[in-house]
């Protein structure tokens, strides 16, 4: 199983910032040995899966919401894309993304 980032999720994670790229890094090598984490999202074209998944803010990193396709056409190992990285706006927070 391979699991990316892809060139708009890594953009978004570095201008959040705060750690969000090194949280989505750990994440996307947490998917290469369960691809199915999180939450199923939806179906995209074919075989593709869409799932959404949240990671919890620490004092390394802010609360994220990263969406993610899992294509794994037989007898292919599958690829991960990991395609949208956002952070959590929570009651009362400021501006920002």
């Amino acid at each position: 199983m391979v699991a990316e980032i892809t060139h708009e999720a890594r953009a978004r994670c570095q201008a959040i910032g705060g750690g969000a790229l090194e949280a989505t890094e750990l994440l996307r090598a947490e998917l290469e040995k369960n691809p199915e984490l999180g939450r199923r999202a939806g179906s995209a074209v074919g075989g593709m899966k869409i799932y959404t998944t949240r990671l919890e803010g620490t004092e390394s990193h802010p609360t994220l919401t990263v969406t993610y396709v899992y294509d794994a056409p037989p007898p292919e190992p599958g690829l991960i894309r990991i395609a949208l990285v956002s952070p959590v706006r929570l009651a009362g927070g400021g501006p920002g993304f």
